[in-house]
């Protein structure tokens, strides 16, 4: 939809949310505008600016500033194996009908590190390949980066990270991560207040503190899944 400047927006009532099991339904909406305001915190702006409202065409959600994708030039891919550029980081899927091996791979790019960084402080659990997008920055000029969309399965108490974006795993944390998961830690209460409940602001602290002690991305624990299904 568009506003009053004729800018497009992505609109999400509430009322179309599906029911999940593990995420109280009526709250996706609100932690998409969370997962938007982490992303400032953390000094990365890699979420598309998104907002509460109560009065859209079909009631209370949330929007979202629509992002002129590069269909292109995707930053990540899944695809026959040898297909995908040899220096990003890549995962097997498994084999198609002619018994081609079919992988999933993500750029290198500094921008989708942030973002992994991002995610398992905000516990993503559905960081799905489509929802890594690259396109202009209409507050840099046209600028294209990286942005990250559909962040509303994010900030559960308990461990829930699927992404596609593991190829960080087990690396040490840079100066300036450091600095970003500080940020978190500094987050009061009140910041997140009507976004997420008292307990998912503090186990987000917490998250961004176990990171910190243990000085590396986390890697897969072998406990759960690893990737989101489809993981693009």
């Amino acid at each position: 939809m568009r506003d009053a400047d004729f800018r497009l927006w992505v609109y999400r009532p509430d009322a179309h949310e599906r029911h999940l099991r593990d995420f109280p339904t009526g709250t996706r909406a609100k932690r998409d505008v969370a997962a938007c305001l982490l992303s400032r915190v953390m000094g990365i702006g890699l979420v598309p600016l998104t907002i509460l409202v109560s009065d859209g065409p079909q009631g209370s959600g949330s929007m979202q500033r629509w992002i002129d994708d590069d269909i292109e030039n995707p930053p990540v891919r899944a695809d026959v194996t040898e297909r995908l550029p040899p220096h990003w980081h890549g995962f097997l899927l498994g084999v198609d009908e002619d018994d081609r091996e079919i992988g999933i791979a993500h750029s290198p790019h500094p921008a989708l590190r942030a973002l992994a960084l991002f995610d398992a402080v905000a516990n993503n659990a559905d960081r799905k390949g489509r929802h890594v997008l690259v396109g202009p920055n209409p507050d840099l000029g046209g600028v294209a980066q990286v942005w990250a969309v559909d962040n509303g399965l994010t900030f559960h108490t308990d461990p829930k990270l699927r992404t596609v974006l593991w190829g960080w795993a087990g690396q040490p944390l840079e100066p300036v991560e450091e600095m970003m998961l500080n940020e978190v830690l500094n987050v009061g209460d009140a910041d997140f207040e009507g976004l997420i409940t008292h307990d998912e602001i503090d186990a987000m602290r917490h998250r961004a503190q176990d990171l910190l002690e243990f000085g590396a991305f986390p890697g897969p624990s072998g406990l759960r899944p690893a990737l989101p299904w489809p993981p693009m």
